[in-house]
């Protein structure tokens, strides 16, 4: 990575080829440590980025929310076609002003014609991940799932990440420290994958697709919580060997989303759980603030100690929260509309009558 200064607002950085790690940290220490305490404009350089996961997603959320919080505008230029897709489905192309030269973004910036810098490389490289992103799409559509998932509070919904949720904007980071070296970050990966809903807790179930966890899959999820049961779902925002992401849709009690990865450290594979969102509406963000934040942490140890189990390792399991964003941003507060907890809570009654008409149908079509 590097850092370029132009004048005393402006910072140019060039971004690394992959952008893999949730940390923010570098690029704003080096904007610092470059002198640009009076920094108004962040302008990042994507033409030579070519891999972006979850995780990177992550730190670009997180860049936004700095950059708001220092009155600063956060800009981008170089982009491949496929990287605007990435910006737009994980919303923050809403937060990130995108230009097709670093002249146009500069000229944004207010910066004249006769102070204007060498252009920069114009092609964009070539990127390697192409086919591990979902595409931007404007409703979900469930497809064929087990009788027993309830689709309700997912299909025909927007997905929806950190950008625009309600409440305070929180990372929480799992990690399990695998002891057997004969386990490589790929099988451990593999393995969470194939066996996902049986390592869930008993009042958590998860239904996935057909096709499996693959980039804009479904996985419908029902739900037991202290303030009763709750139907939705995520999308499969992002998934290749050695990770995968989850983002929510309108309605889920988050509005983020949730990065499964393993990388190796001293010789050693390391499952990580990354989650960062905000609560989606008011009414999740009290719930949070009571007990709901306790529930989600349990829910991922639990899946973290299940897979050690399944690996046949101890279950080293560390967790790390770190609340990102103390405001919450009143502007969402209609997104209490589609809260699906409410709207499980007002159908479950209809849903539970109709449950037995619906079994005596599958069953006659099986006798014929």
């Amino acid at each position: 990575m590097k850092v370029d200064r132009l004048g005393e607002r402006i910072s140019i950085v060039e971004l690394d080829p992959e952008l893999v790690d949730f940390d923010e940290e570098p690029i704003t220490k080096a904007c610092a440590e470059a002198g640009l305490q009076s920094l108004r404009y962040l302008i990042l350089d994507f033409t030579g980025v070519e891999r972006m996961n979850g995780l990177g997603a992550s730190m670009l959320v997180k860049l936004a929310v700095r950059a708001r919080q220092n009155h600063q505008r956060l800009m981008a230029f170089g982009l491949h076609d496929h990287q605007r897709d990435i910006l737009k489905v994980t919303e923050l192309d809403q937060v990130i002003a995108i230009y097709d030269t670093l002249s146009s973004a500069l000229a944004a910036a207010g910066v004249s014609p006769a102070d204007m810098p060498p252009e920069r490389k114009a092609t964009p490289s070539p990127t390697r991940d192409g086919d591990a992103w979902a595409k931007p799409i404007r409703k979900l559509a469930v497809p064929p799932m087990p009788p027993e998932a309830w689709k309700r509070n997912v299909n025909g919904r927007r997905v929806v990440g950190p950008v625009n949720g309600f409440g305070q904007l929180w990372q929480k980071v799992y990690r399990l420290r695998v002891s057997d070296a004969g386990i490589s970050p790929e099988r451990a990966i593999a393995e969470l994958k194939t066996n996902f809903p049986r390592l869930q807790p008993s009042y958590n179930r998860f239904y996935p697709s057909a096709a499996g966890i693959k980039p804009g899959e479904i996985v419908l999820i029902d739900s037991s919580t202290p303030g009763g049961p709750v139907s939705t779902g995520v999308m499969v925002l992002y998934a290749d060997a050695r990770s995968f992401t989850f983002i929510t849709p309108q309605g889920h009690p988050e509005s983020g989303w949730v990065t499964f990865s393993a990388y190796e450290k001293d010789g050693r594979t390391i499952v990580q759980i990354v989650g960062l969102a905000r609560a989606n509406d008011p009414v999740y963000e009290v719930a949070f603030r009571i007990v709901g934040s306790k529930m989600q942490v349990r829910i991922w140890t639990y899946l973290l100690t299940a897979l050690a189990a399944h690996l046949g390792v101890p279950a080293d399991v560390i967790v790390q929260p770190s609340r990102f964003d103390s405001h919450v941003q009143w502007r969402q507060m209609g997104n209490v509309w589609h809260n699906a907890q409410i709207r499980t809570l007002l159908y479950w009654p209809i849903h539970l009558i109709g449950s037995p008409f619906r079994g005596a149908k599958r069953g006659r079509a099986d006798a014929g």
